[in-house]
């Protein structure tokens, strides 16, 4: 099945200034060479410590920056070189649900104005149309039109982020980005508005770019997970097939630090797979980024940097030592 999105050897970099007439002390590489494809009607759950490039990632994929070089298709439209009228065509095809549900709705604006704004922006219909579009979203999404005269800082977290996949919605796109979508919600929320979006997935025929740092969500929610290491897709595989064999060391201390709900009596807890902290100030610039932490690492993962290549059934790591 061909892809709905293709990331092809994508990279941007950060500079770094200092000093008053801020001089450049250097750059930061947010994202590495990524490669990703999202098929229609998948859900691809990206994973990955704070500052290792996702939402940066994310970004690019919304053209809201601009990568140094490589390549993004979303329905055959290249997304980095696309000229205006195409544009517009991808950011109706592509839409966000941010992580602060109140944070990302105006204040000042109540609830049928913010969800029917993505259509005046984009020119769809009357205002008679959009008005039966907008009761037809909350229907969807399980709040009642009552609401509509409100304003956001009168909902709870998880009525609001209903209210934010409501918005999403209102030019039917293809691709929805859910950036931590239930991260800022309870426990029990989180279950609601998870659900909510399968449901979704399954009736509009969507495709997610699923972040979130929780394992336990992304292993719910994702047919494929893609971990992400300092700006590097370090492995790819099924769900199932990543939670129960993961190849690549990162991957297995991420897995490592989630907490267990009820250990056991006596059990001690475990301790992340990791190499000693006089390693932390090894040189990075060549080899595998992770080596000064992983317990396994080897001569060959301080020349060769390794490249994310099949190990098994559609399992991708960048791990010389993955097998």
């Amino acid at each position: 099945m061909k892809p709905i999105l293709e990331i092809r050897e994508l990279k941007k970099a950060f500079p770094i200034t200092s000093g008053v007439f801020r001089k450049s002390a250097g750059v930061v590489t947010a994202v590495d060479g990524v490669d990703l494809d999202i098929r229609p009607n998948e859900t691809l759950g990206l994973v990955g410590e704070s500052g290792c490039g996702k939402t940066t990632l994310s970004k690019m994929i919304l053209a809201l920056e601009e990568p140094d070089s490589g390549s993004i298709r979303f329905e055959d439209v290249d997304v980095v070189r696309a000229r205006r009228s195409s544009l517009s065509q991808v950011r109706r095809g592509i839409q966000v649900v941010f992580q602060d549900p109140f944070g990302s709705l105006n204040p000042r604006r109540k609830i049928g104005s913010i969800i029917e704004e993505p259509m005046i922006i984009h020119r769809e219909g009357s205002k008679a149309q959009r008005a039966k579009r907008v009761r037809e979203l909350l229907e969807m999404v399980g709040l009642h039109e009552d609401i509509l005269p409100r304003y956001p800082h009168e909902f709870s977290g998880g009525q609001r982020q209903r209210i934010c996949i409501a918005r999403a919605l209102a030019v039917n796109p293809r691709l929805l980005i859910c950036d931590e979508p239930v991260s800022a919600l309870d426990v029990s929320i989180q279950a609601q508005v998870i659900n909510l979006l399968v449901d979704l997935q399954k009736e509009l025929k969507l495709s997610y770019l699923f972040i979130s740092h929780n394992l336990s969500v992304v292993g719910y929610i994702s047919h494929r997970v893609a971990v992400m290491y300092k700006g590097r897709i370090v492995e790819l595989a099924d769900a199932s097939a990543l939670f129960e064999n993961p190849l690549h060391p990162y991957t297995g201390c991420l897995m490592d630090a989630v907490p267990e709900a009820r250990p056991k009596k006596g059990l001690n807890l475990r301790s992340p797979r990791r190499g000693g902290v006089e390693q932390v100030s090894t040189d990075l610039s060549s080899g595998c980024a992770y080596r000064a932490w992983c317990p396994r690492a080897e001569g060959i993962c301080a020349q060769e940097t390794p490249v994310l290549e099949e190990k098994g059934d559609r399992h991708y790591a960048a791990c010389h030592l993955a097998s």
